[in-house]
This record gives structure tokens, C-alpha cells and sequence, in this order.
């Protein structure tokens, strides 16, 4: 019976830490864009640094073992963002990419394709690049992405 309780008790620490640190990767880094660095923070909990060494500016870095996430703003709000995402096959980071694109869409972004796996996505206030390709030594898939606060909003 006290075994019983035990597991269940740790079954429901483990779904609601599950769930905090799901529910974030939900929410598409470049959305980022323009808000404020506290936003950031609270969306995506403690950074791994925390740059505040010059006053102008702030820099916000979070990393594990499939990316490298880097949000950079001002006083006005987040004016980049740069993610590194790794995925071991092809075929999920594809998946990954037109899920992000059909979302692009919806928010009526406009979305030019350069050539295979290279995208230029834009909306007044946002300008987004997004790659996919091979890395071939480690055997993975990359998908870079960096979005910058444009001027025409």
C-alpha cells in the first residue's frame, strides 16, 4: 500500500515537471521578437547565462543537448533571436519545418523559398532565415534559425 503511494506520488512530480518543460517548446522562438527579456525568462524559465554586462543590451542563452537557443534584446524588446536545433534524421527535422512554415502562414507571414532547405520568412517587424542541412561528422541534422526586429513593422 505505502509502495503504491510512493509510486504514484513520484508518477505525479514526474507529469508536472514533464509538462513545465514541454509546454515552452511549444511557443516558437521568433515570437519572441519584440518582446521584452522578462517575457523571454518567463516562457522559458532560468538561462544557462544571463549577459547584463553592458547596459543597452541583454542577452539571454539557454542550451541542451539538441539546441543552442540565444535571445538578444533592448530596452524596446528582444531584437534577435538565434536557435541551433539538431534532430538525427531528416525526415523529423522536415516535419518540424513544414509545421513551422504552415504556422507562418496562418500568421500571415510571407514565406520565399531560396532552394532546398533555405527559407526567408517575413512580416512587417520580423525578418526570419531558417536553414536545414546535413552535418555530416556528427551524423545529425541542423536547422538554424535567426530572426531580427526589422524597422518596417
Amino acid at each position: 500500500m505505502k509502495s503504491k503511494n510512493v509510486c504514484r506520488l513520484i508518477i505525479f512530480f514526474f507529469l508536472c515537471g514533464f509538462n513545465q518543460t514541454a509546454l515552452p517548446q511549444d511557443i516558437p522562438y521568433c515570437e519572441m521578437v519584440g518582446k521584452s527579456i522578462g517575457e523571454v525568462l518567463k516562457t522559458y524559465g532560468k538561462p544557462r547565462h544571463h549577459d547584463k554586462s553592458n547596459p543597452a543590451m541583454e542577452c539571454v542563452f539557454y542550451q541542451d543537448k539538441t539546441k543552442r537557443v540565444v535571445f538578444i534584446g533592448d530596452k524596446s524588446g528582444v531584437y534577435q533571436v538565434q536557435a541551433d536545433l539538431l534532430y538525427s534524421s531528416g525526415k523529423e527535422a522536415q516535419s518540424l519545418i513544414s509545421k513551422y512554415l504552415s504556422s507562418c502562414t496562418d500568421q500571415r507571414f510571407r514565406i520565399d523559398t531560396l532552394h532546398t532547405g533555405d527559407y526567408s520568412i517575413q512580416k512587417p517587424g520580423v525578418k526570419i532565415s531558417l536553414t536545414l542541412f546535413e552535418n555530416r561528422y556528427s551524423n545529425q541534422f541542423e536547422i538554424k534559425i535567426k530572426a531580427d526586429r526589422s524597422e518596417s513593422r
